[in-house]
């Protein structure tokens, strides 16, 4: 496979990234690219996704993000598990094997906050008027 077409699945992605990220102001990012090959012999272009959000980011990524694929043999992003401890996202591009990953860590899930006890209104506001006796009126006959 020429070098080319690496450079252009690389840049594909990158800029593809790199625009949803910053359009949807996400803070995650893939700062390091790896080149390798699949046990078929194809080139394989694989970069972590990492910061804040990493998870989130990717599965919006993979859920929204419509990535032109134009030659034939081009596949559509799907989802890789068979790697114990990372989510691929998967496509074929010029047939460059293109990949975005994360580990699966439960570091990425937000924190979670303890609730906090409802308070009962002591006194009447403006906003929620009420009083303590119900107001009888009372009719004359």
């Amino acid at each position: 496979m020429p070098d080319s077409s690496v450079t252009a699945a690389r840049l594909q992605a990158v800029n593809a990234w790199t625009r949803f990220t910053t359009d949807r102001n996400l803070q995650a990012r893939t700062p390091d690219w790896r080149t390798s090959l699949a046990p078929d012999g194809r080139p394989v272009l694989s970069a972590e996704v990492a910061g804040p959000g990493a998870a989130h980011a990717l599965r919006l990524f993979a859920d929204l993000h419509y990535l032109p694929l134009p030659e034939s043999g081009d596949l559509r992003p799907f989802w890789d598990v068979d790697v114990p401890g990372r989510t691929v996202l998967v496509w074929r591009s010029g047939g460059v094997w293109v990949e975005l990953w994360h580990p699966d860590t439960v570091t990425d899930l937000p924190a979670v906050r303890p609730a906090r006890g409802r308070s009962l209104l002591s006194r009447a506001s403006a906003r929620l008027p009420y009083t303590r006796r119900p107001i009888v009126k009372e009719t004359t006959r």
